[in-house]
């Protein structure tokens, strides 16, 4: 009797317990100007396997970062320069019933420069006509999390969807409050990276109520053949 006991507990609980899972997917979207084309991300949609696995949430977390190295030099004999570096950021992502649009703006301290030392055509961003901002950056920042339409990411078999970044505005460039009429600006490795995550809430479809006494008949059966016979 303690087998019978025991299928019977065992299939009430595989019937009583579907446990949530999830599984994400990410991709990158760099860029260095913004005179590139457009990127497409490309991610796998849920896969339900012809019904046995119902989607019950699609999340969509994006973050971006974004940084430049920039020096400057005042070539100008007669005037001084006070200035400081600034970085712009503008870019948008869409996707099947999601969209975003961000746009940011980083500036350095303000610089105090003098004449030209002398260098004249000569890039030097040494002191005193000239400086180096170093890195002007920020790190990942997070946009969203986005809760799109289920319907447009859950197909019966593999598929895919896809996601536009596209970059707007990328600025490299230095604010003067009375420019000087002559000065140079030198900049390296500008850059704008978007990430994005979509993550997929699943579980599988339990068995029929009537399924699992099937199931269960067939224990009992093989039980009274081996126990009882």
């Amino acid at each position: 009797m303690r087998h019978v006991s025991f299928a019977l507990g065992l299939a009430l609980l595989s019937f009583a317990s579907v446990e949530a899972d999830t599984v994400s997917y990410q991709r990158i979207a760099g860029f260095t100007s913004d005179l590139e084309s457009d990127v497409i991300l490309t991610f796998p949609t849920f896969d339900n396997q012809g019904g046995s696995l119902v989607l019950t949430d699609v999340r969509v977390d994006v973050r971006h970062r974004a940084g430049v190295i920039m020096r400057a030099d005042n070539d100008d004999r007669f005037k001084e320069a006070t200035v400081n570096g600034r970085m712009i950021r503008t870019w948008s992502l869409s996707g099947p019933d999601m969209f975003t649009a961000q746009s940011r703006t980083k500036n350095t301290p303000v610089i105090q420069l003098e004449k030209d030392d002398g260098d004249a055509g000569i890039f030097d961003s040494s002191a005193p006509d000239g400086t180096d901002f170093g890195l002007i950056n920020y790190g990942n920042i997070s946009v969203g999390p986005f809760s799109p339409d289920l319907t447009l990411y859950d197909t019966n078999g593999p598929d895919s969807v896809d996601f536009i970044a596209d970059v707007l505005l990328m600025v490299n460039d230095l604010q003067f409050v009375v420019p000087p009429d002559v000065w140079q600006l030198e900049v390296q490795r500008p850059y704008l990276q978007i990430t994005v995550d979509v993550t997929y809430t699943f579980r599988p479809i339990p068995l029929p109520a009537a399924a699992w006494l099937g199931a269960l008949g067939l224990g009992l059966a093989g039980w009274v053949r081996r126990y009882v016979a």
